[in-house]
């Protein structure tokens, strides 16, 4: 039973050695203690995104105005990124299609290197009434178009 024990024992010690030298030798994936570098995708860390939906806000009241709403959900590779809108070009038609610019930014810091769904959503002045659609776009990337654009009345 000793033999056996100091044997495994043994292997083990080899296979972790050669799993260390093989990490930082040269022409490894990533030299030793740097991250491997993330795809470039126009400087958009979203991994994927779902359930977009968008609608105008045009209910009557006092103060009342007429918002256009975006929501989503967003991958992230890591958790605490912080988000900001940016409403982009709109065509001139009678009902417009709107481009937003989702802008992600980084946490500071170390943090958990796990994908996080986050909740974003959009909410800003509508031009118009009715939208044809919206397109949410991050760097160079287009997350989604939506096309049914309900209006709430």
């Amino acid at each position: 039973m000793k033999n056996a024990c100091s044997f495994v024992a043994a292997s083990l010690m080899f296979a972790l050695s050669g799993c260390a030298q093989q990490a930082s030798s040269p022409g490894a994936d990533a030299p030793s203690g740097e991250e491997p570098a993330m795809p470039d995708n126009g400087d958009c860390p979203v991994i994927d995104s779902r359930d977009w939906k968008a609608w105008v806000n045009a209910m009557p009241g006092p103060g009342a105005e007429t918002t256009l709403i975006v929501e989503g959900a967003v991958d992230m590779p890591t958790p605490g990124y912080t988000f900001s809108w940016e409403a982009g070009m709109a065509d001139r038609s009678a009902v417009p299609a709107q481009r937003l610019h989702l802008t992600a930014t980084a946490p500071d810091g170390m943090v958990t290197q796990v994908i996080t769904t986050e909740n974003v959503r959009y909410e800003g002045p509508a031009i118009a009434k009715e939208y044809r659609a919206a397109a949410v776009m991050c760097g160079d990337e287009l997350l989604a178009e939506i096309t049914d654009v309900v209006t709430a009345e």
